[in-house]
Order: structure tokens, then C-alpha cells, then sequence
């Protein structure tokens, strides 16, 4: 009934914004998709007298794949120095360690812009509350590099990295701000679903790197990085819709810091993970494909 009440939340959400999305990604210079011509693909068939040469166009664009909803079950809110405290706190209790829920689906509008993509909009993927030994006591991944040496796989800029470490990827972060704690269990949620084999329980969304579906002949993207758009990024649709962004943007300097104007009152947050893909139109024959340029381009990071 739980994930039920969920589903159709994300499915009201996307419905509410439904129009807002198409009409952003239609856009050629849609900051989420970023949709542009790449290349060509060439397909060469060959026979006793002669070639044939077909030539399509090769796309580049992001998809959004997957909705992360993160919310804070046990209402335990954040505290905030004096400066920031009525942008980015809400009944707060002035505790800092928080921890967060997660749950992950397929996006309504996941492979209807012009590449398929690997997820599909009814699938759900993952949901912390069957990743109990991992998400709320850490798991296999307190053990790694990344989890015990500063500096490691962090969320931010050096040598501040005033947002967060991403190891381990549990649903506890000792921050002052609730969405950017938000922001960071996205970024675990979506670190997880990138790869294969982690020691979490989830349903992957890694795919093959090369697969025709559609007729198109479409290139995936590869395991989700931190502090760059490189393979891909967020884009947060509640408390607040916005465009997509590198997490991580140095906001010391800010008076009313990154999650000024960004608390949910409730607790839940809504983020779409787009990734990028390319592709282009199957035709008979071998194929040669030609790229103008790399995808995405320009590569987007937090500096």
C-alpha cells in the first residue's frame, strides 16, 4: 500500500509537469536534454555488383530515466546557523546527523524524446526499505577505500567539499540542510542503480553499452560520476521544478545557501536523473559511425 501511495504521487507529479517537460525537451537547447546532432552513422551493404551507402543522423540527447523520491520518515529536521535559518529550515530540532528514506522508478517519459533508453516508466528499481542492512547500517560499503579515506568520491569541490561524502551510500548524512542532504541520497541512489553487482538490494539500470530498439541503434550511457554531467545529472521536480544541475556548487558565500527556497515542508523530494544517450536510424549494412562531436558537449561540472 506504501509504495502504491508512492507510485501514484510520482505519476500525479509527472502528470503536473507533464507539459512543462515535453516542452523543455523539444527544445534544442533544453538544459536537461541538451539535444543536438552528434554525428552520422554510415551503413555499408555490399554485393557482386557494387555498394550501397546510407547515411543517417546520429542524435545525442539525455533521457530522463529515473524519478528518486528521498523523504524523511522519522520527521527529524535540520538545524542552521542564524544567517540561513528561515531559507533552508523548516521546524527544525537543531540535531544535524538526518537520515532519509529513497525509493527509485522508471520516469513517465523515459524514451519518448528520440533515443530509447534502458529503463522503463513502470518499473520500480529501488526501495530502501528493502535495503535495510545497507541503506541504515551501511553495509559492505563502510568497508571500501571510499568510505575511509577524506577526499574520496565526495560530493563538492576540493579542497572545501562543503556538500557531502557519497560513501557510504546510506541514507544518513550529518548535514545542515535538508534538501541538500536530499540532493546527496539522489546522488547515492542514482551512484547504485549505475552499476552492476553492488552490495545493496536493487534492480540495476546498467543495460547493454550498444542496443537497437525502435529502429534506432542507440549508445548508452555509462556509470553515473559525481560533480559532473559527464553521464548524467538531476533535476529536481519538488518541493521546487527546476533544470537539471551538477550537484556539489560551492555556497559558502551565499547568504541563503543552495537550499535556500528549497525545503519541502513535508519532508519529500523528487528528483529526475537524466542520462545521456545517443543514437541514430537502423539501415542494412555495416556501420561506420562518425561523431563532429562529443556527447555531452559542453561537459557541465560544479566548478
Amino acid at each position: 500500500m506504501k509504495k502504491t501511495r508512492r507510485q501514484l504521487k510520482i505519476l500525479l507529479l509527472s502528470a503536473v509537469f507533464g507539459g512543462t517537460l515535453l516542452t523543455t525537451v523539444a527544445n534544442a537547447d533544453s538544459e536537461c536534454s541538451q539535444f543536438r546532432v552528434v554525428g552520422v552513422c554510415i551503413w555499408i551493404i555490399c554485393t557482386y555488383f557494387g555498394c550501397d551507402v546510407d547515411v543517417t543522423i546520429k542524435y545525442g540527447h539525455f533521457n530522463p530515466d529515473v524519478i528518486v523520491h528521498v523523504t524523511n520518515p522519522d520527521g527529524i529536521d535540520r538545524a542552521e546557523d542564524p544567517k540561513r535559518m528561515a531559507d533552508e529550515t523548516y521546524n527544525r530540532n537543531h540535531n544535524n546527523l538526518i537520515f532519509q528514506s529513497a525509493s527509485a522508478y522508471g520516469h513517465p517519459l523515459t524514451g519518448e524524446i528520440y533515443c530509447p533508453s534502458i529503463t522503463d516508466s513502470t518499473d520500480a528499481y529501488f526501495d530502501s526499505d528493502l535495503d535495510i542492512p545497507s541503506w541504515r547500517w551501511g553495509g559492505m560499503d563502510s568497508l571500501t577505500l571510499a568510505a575511509a579515506v577524506p577526499g574520496q568520491r565526495e560530493i563538492g569541490n576540493w579542497p572545501k567539499y562543503n556538500w557531502g561524502h557519497l560513501y557510504p551510500r546510506t541514507g544518513w548524512n550529518t548535514q545542515h540542510s535538508e534538501p541538500k542532504a536530499a540532493a546527496i541520497v539522489a546522488q547515492r541512489v542514482g551512484d547504485i542503480l549505475t552499476r552492476s553487482s553492488e552490495p545493496h538490494v536493487y534492480d540495476d539500470i546498467v543495460g547493454q553499452s550498444v542496443f537497437v530498439e525502435d529502429e534506432k541503434f542507440t549508445w548508452s550511457p555509462d556509470e553515473l560520476e559525481e560533480n559532473t554531467n559527464e553521464e548524467g545529472w538531476f533535476q529536481m521536480m519538488s518541493p521546487k521544478f527546476e533544470q537539471c544541475t551538477v550537484f556539489g556548487e560551492d555556497d559558502t558565500s551565499d547568504e541563503h545557501g543552495w537550499g535556500g527556497g528549497r525545503v519541502a515542508d513535508d519532508g519529500e523530494y523528487y528528483f529526475a536523473l537524466w542520462r545521456p544517450y545517443t543514437c541514430c536510424e537502423v539501415s542494412d549494412g555495416f556501420l561506420i559511425d562518425i561523431d563532429f562531436t562529443p556527447f555531452p558537449s559542453p561537459e557541465i561540472t560544479n566548478d
